[in-house]
Order: C-alpha cells, then structure tokens, then sequence
C-alpha cells in the first residue's frame, strides 16, 4: 500500500522536538498501546522517523480477535510542527489520543490550513506550486447540487472554475509543480499532485520514493512560509519550518 494520510501537526509552543518524546515503549494500562521508534532516517530524510504503534483493537480492515494489531506511524519532524502519516487517518487519530496527547504538553493540535487563500494564490502563473484537484460544497442558490470535485493539470485555468468557483466553498486542494516555465506536467494525475491537503490540516499522498517525500515537506513549507495557517502555530522568523 502506497496511500498515506495524516495530518500537519504543530505545537503552540515555539520548540523543537526529539524523537524519543513520542515513544511509548511500555503500555500505561495492562494491554495498553504503545509506540516504538524504529528508523530515524527514513528515505534517507533527517528527521523523517518510523514508529511502530501497537494497538489492543484493530484501526484497519483486518478481522478482531488478535490480542495486539501492529501498525507503521511516519513522524516528520519541523520546529515546532510535523507532519504525521499512516496507511489510515484513523491510526492516527488513534496515535494521537491514546499516545501523543498523553506524552506531550501542551498537546500537538491539527494544523488548519486557509485553503481558499492558497488556492488564490496558485493560480497565479508565478506560484511553484499549482492546483491538481479540488473539492468543495456548493454556496450557491438552490439544492439540486451538493458537493464538486474537480481534477486535471492545472484545475484553477479551467473554464468551469474561472465561471463557477465563486459559487463553491473549496475545503480541499491537490498540489503539483509548476514546471517548464509555467507549463504544468503533463503526465498522469499520480505523477503530478504531490499531496492533497484539507482545511483540517489532513494530508493524503501517495508516498513510494524520496523524491515525493521530499516533495511533500516543500509543498508545507510553502504553506508554513506563506502563513495560511492560524496565528498560534510558531514560526522562526526567516527559516523554513522544515530543513530542505
């Protein structure tokens, strides 16, 4: 399985943090999770770790009645902020409440992403970065039409979105460089959006080599650089949230 989600994380208060602060190597409670530290480099990425978190109750699709189900958590660590993975949103919902949450003060929260204004800003033909895909709510008069999803190599040129997007309420954008001058890439959609990320701070991408991992920790620091984010997420003032 190659899909990851999660979510970008941050703690409000301005510090850096080590790995071994999110580990939970012995359950709190008899039969409780816990949370190993395997792999500090994964990708070859300073800073990109692998956990191993075990789970009395099952958060895929795997049938009950094991006594410990054992999954892959990626944390990547920034100043202040990261960006946590797994083959399911749920896992690490779960990481969260029953681990991090307990481990960590003041508690990592979700990261809210100002979707509208980066969408904005990517149609702009001086971005890095363009709009892959989009997803939103209908605003508009009457109730025949709920909800739109649009994908393609540069959505926000499109006609349907240069006509009707002020109708719409986007609470989700893909994300691919802008290549070749402006051109946007002209293969496939897998290849061209790096990560898809939601006004939540949820992430969804297909993670199978360095380049993309690398690509993902670009397209948040974009997000980071530009602030589309809440004023209480920390930033260092002329440095980029994550090493690159």
């Amino acid at each position: 399985m190659t899909s990851y989600s999660g979510y970008i994380i941050a703690s409000p208060a301005a510090r850096d943090y080590a790995a071994d602060e999110f580990e939970q190597r012995t359950p709190e409670v008899v039969n409780g999770p816990t949370l190993s530290h395997r792999n500090d480099r994964v990708f070859n990425i300073p800073r990109w770790d692998e956990y191993l978190l075990q789970s009395p109750t099952p958060l895929s699709d795997e049938p009950g009645g094991q006594q410990h189900y054992q999954y892959q958590l990626y944390i990547v660590r920034g100043f202040s902020k990261m960006v946590v993975l797994a083959h399911r949103r749920r896992i690490v919902d779960y990481a969260m409440a029953q681990i991090l949450d307990r481990k960590i003060f003041p508690n990592l929260r979700k990261v809210s992403v100002f979707v509208d204004r980066m969408i904005e800003h990517c149609r702009r033909r001086e971005s890095e970065f363009l709009v892959t895909s989009l997803h939103g709510r209908f605003s508009g008069a009457g109730t025949h039409l709920r909800s739109i999803s649009l994908y393609g190599d540069d959505v926000t040129q499109s006609t349907l979105y240069v006509d009707q997007h002020q109708l719409f309420n986007f609470h989700s954008s893909g994300l691919g460089r802008r290549l070749f001058e402006g051109l946007p890439r002209m293969s496939g959609l897998e290849d061209g959006e790096i990560v898809r990320v939601a006004s939540d701070g949820f992430v969804n991408l297909n993670l199978t080599t360095r380049q993309r991992a690398e690509q993902l920790i670009e397209v948040v620091n974009f997000i980071m650089v530009n602030r589309w984010v809440e004023d209480w997420v920390p930033a260092r003032k002329g440095e980029p949230s994550w090493p690159t």
